[in-house]
């Protein structure tokens, strides 16, 4: 239930923008229409006692979505960050990272609590949030107890019936029908669709007209066998569409779209987006341009202090580029090259940003009171597109050109290693 109720929710919101709905929320239509579909989705899990999305930091979960108890109600405003749970503390870690992790159960202020937790990721595959929901399991073994006490109490009822019917009517009216009923339920077999299916037959054709409560009982029950073979059937498709989108997810796996080491876009989302950019260009858009990053030294700090060193370089560098270039993907194409597709608010802004990347990589690299494998630095080029670029393949060579004019200067200046 945890994971179908938690699949739905991440269907009701574009992930892209779990950001802007933390920033603006109530402000936007698409929230409040968001949320309205939430609550309704909710009203459909009457076993759910809490349903949220949060987006967790390691201070704790950053509030997007919070629907309390009553259906309506926000808990806490968006924006806000949750203090964690003991029971989630162990896991902060994984969860900011976009991990799944188990189930969790415990005591809590409203009772001993399991809660379902199902990581998201954008269109980029990068993590934004959690959906989650939660369960009272107290309230559903109270549930699980008032249906033992109902069939109780109806067996008692049907128990005191028959005591009061004459031994003559009971014969005719009450036993008869009630041994039909048994050995037919004797033969039952509960294993498939189909055994319940062959039941229900088996029910039918005893055709019982007493006229009093042992036909009611008797319709009664095979009216409960038809809604519980319809329950199987839908549980079966449920079962079937989760796997399917199961496979959907598998399938976006596959196709690495996200660099291990980085978390940037993979060099195949880089040429997936390239191609894209590619059609783009034969309509004529503009305001696109491409900045090529290749990383310096990357060679000696590998064969001198060790690939793990090399590892830690490398993730700095792509982090300030990432910190550079924030709203703009940010691709690793190679083992030491980096690119950034600017539009939009960067491409408005890509002389400034560009050479501010440049200065920062200079100012890093001329730290000698770093380790050698902090000192980070890059040569950087950047080309924007004109008229003259019929292909995205030449938007990006300009750009190569002017980032080796730039590694070419640095070996000038500093020498090259081998």
């Amino acid at each position: 239930m945890g994971k179908s109720a938690t699949i739905m929710m991440s269907e009701e919101f574009d992930h892209d923008k779990v950001q802007l709905y933390m920033e603006k929320n109530f402000e936007l239509e698409e929230y409040n229409e968001i949320r309205e579909n939430l609550v309704f989705l909710k009203s459909n899990y009457p076993d759910v006692l809490y349903m949220y999305v949060y987006h967790f930091v390691p201070e704790g979960g950053e509030v997007i979505f919070d629907l309390d108890s009553d259906y309506s109600l926000d808990a806490d405003p968006p924006g806000t960050i949750y203090e964690p749970d003991p029971a989630v503390v162990p896991y902060l870690t994984d969860l900011c990272e976009g991990k799944e992790i188990p189930v969790l159960t415990g005591d809590t202020v409203d009772g001993y609590m399991l809660t379902y937790m199902r990581p998201v990721f954008d269109s980029k595959g990068n993590y934004c949030c959690h959906v989650c929901v939660d369960f009272s399991v107290e309230k559903l073994h109270r549930q699980d107890i008032n249906f033992v006490l109902k069939m109780l109490a109806l067996l008692v009822l049907i128990t005191l019936l028959i005591a009061l019917i004459d031994v003559h009517t009971m014969q005719k009216m009450v036993t008869g029908p009630i041994n039909r009923m048994k050995q037919a339920t004797d033969k039952f077999a509960y294993e498939t669709e189909t055994d319940h299916q062959n039941n229900i037959a088996v029910m039918e054709q005893l055709d019982i007209r007493t006229g009093d409560e042992i036909e009611d009982i008797y319709h009664l029950f095979v009216t409960f066998m038809k809604n519980n073979l319809k329950y199987m059937q839908n549980l079966s498709q449920a079962e079937k569409d989760i796997r399917f989108k199961n496979a959907q997810i598998g399938q976006i796996s596959l196709e690495a779209y996200k660099d291990n080491l980085t978390g940037v876009g993979s060099k195949a989302a880089y040429i997936k987006k390239a191609a894209e950019l590619e059609e783009a260009m034969k309509e004529n858009d503009s305001g696109l341009a491409v900045v090529m990053v290749d990383l310096n030294n990357l060679k000696r700090i590998n064969d001198e202090h060790g690939h793990k060193a090399g590892d830690t370089y490398i993730s700095g560098c792509c982090r300030m580029i990432c910190e550079t270039f924030k709203h703009s993907p940010v691709y690793r194409i190679g083992g030491d090259e980096f690119v950034a597709i600017l539009k939009g608010q960067d491409f408005d802004d890509r002389e400034r940003l560009a050479g501010s990347l440049s200065s920062a990589f200079t100012e890093s690299f001329g730290n000698s009171a770093l380790e050698p494998w902090l000192r980070y630095s890059a040569a950087v080029g950047m080309a924007e597109q004109t008229p003259d670029d019929s292909t995205f393949e030449s938007l990006f060579q300009r750009a190569d050109q002017a980032m080796y004019e730039a590694k070419n200067a640095f070996k000038a200046k500093y020498g090259s290693y081998r």
